[in-house]
């Protein structure tokens, strides 16, 4: 992969909302070169959506990461396209080992956890076996520095801070605009909800200054790119649960970890790693840490990701 396309990647993935002056600048080309490339790349689905990160306990919801296999193989593009439809699960991740499909549900409460993925299985049963079920604690999210030189540090954190927040119906309005249209100019969002584009530039700032709007990602074609995406589940021995934080500083620093997560469940954590050769970072991690057990899944591709259900 060219050094130009790591830093468009890099950057696009970084804030999906940037301008192609900006992009021009970040990845050392002019507006024009940065704005060819970058629509060249969603011409070829190599980058695929923007999205909207938010944080979606601040507005009362939870995360749950459920992992499922298909009992008829052949028909995986039919189920993933049901599942697709399905408002509560924010994130389908299609995998080829360890596990056949890889679901976050955002929910208001296990009880409608419960409700919903139950719906699902009931219509799918002769086509889908859950295999786990795990509610997420918190999340932290990193830069994929794997395709920098000079890492940049970042951690947004997700589900931490559990203090909700009241949004107005305005807020609402403009939050839920820009999560389904991450990409959206205010301008547009100003015209089509009837809302002056002062108030609707002040809205926005104060969803950040909220903590609710994280960031502004993107969704990119890993296997399109030769990009390698495993996830990895593991659970420390009881005598090594104490050595979870450092562990959690470990990711921050590990140019390939590019999420972590604490888990409720068989598995206490699961970090996501990308790579763009294959990277032994299990053989690093099983002699660093007290890893009792582990679980390794290898994504295929990443067909929807959401931040709040539709």
């Amino acid at each position: 992969m060219k050094a130009k396309i790591k830093k468009l990647i890099f950057e696009y993935s970084t804030h999906s909302r940037i301008t192609t002056k900006e992009l021009g600048k970040k990845i050392g080309s002019s507006q024009q070169s940065a704005s060819y490339l970058l629509n060249m790349m969603k011409k070829r689905n190599l980058i695929e959506n923007p999205t909207t990160i938010i944080d979606a306990i601040k507005l009362g919801y939870m995360n749950i990461l459920v992992g499922l296999n298909l009992i008829n193989p052949g028909l995986k593009k039919e189920i993933i396209e049901e599942l697709k439809k399905i408002p509560t699960i924010t994130s389908i991740e299609e995998c080829k080992e360890g596990i056949d499909l890889l679901l976050e549900y955002t929910v208001p409460n296990l009880s409608a956890f419960n409700k919903s993925h139950t719906e699902t299985i009931s219509k799918l049963y002769k086509q889908l076996k859950t295999e786990f079920i795990y509610p997420i604690i918190v999340i932290h999210q990193y830069n994929k520095n794997y395709l920098l030189r000079r890492s940049k540090d970042s951690d947004i954190i997700l589900f931490g801070d559990r203090v909700l927040r009241e949004i107005s119906e305005r807020e609402n309005l403009i939050l839920n605009d820009l999560v389904k249209n991450p990409d959206k100019k205010l301008i547009d969002i100003s015209e089509d909800l009837d809302i002056p584009v002062k108030t609707v530039i002040k809205i926005k700032k104060g969803l950040e200054k909220k903590y609710i709007i994280r960031g502004y990602g993107s969704i990119i074609n890993h296997k399109k790119l030769g990009i390698i995406r495993n996830i990895m589940f593991i659970r420390f021995s009881s005598e090594g649960i104490k050595q979870i934080e450092k562990f959690y500083e470990y990711t921050k620093n590990n140019k390939n970890i590019i999420r972590f997560i604490k888990l409720i469940g068989d598995y206490q954590m699961a970090i996501y790693f990308e790579s763009l050769k294959e990277e032994d970072i299990i053989k690093e991690i099983r002699s660093n840490f007290p890893v009792e057990s582990y679980h390794i899944i290898k994504n295929e591709k990443v067909h929807k990701k959401r931040y709040l259900p539709e």
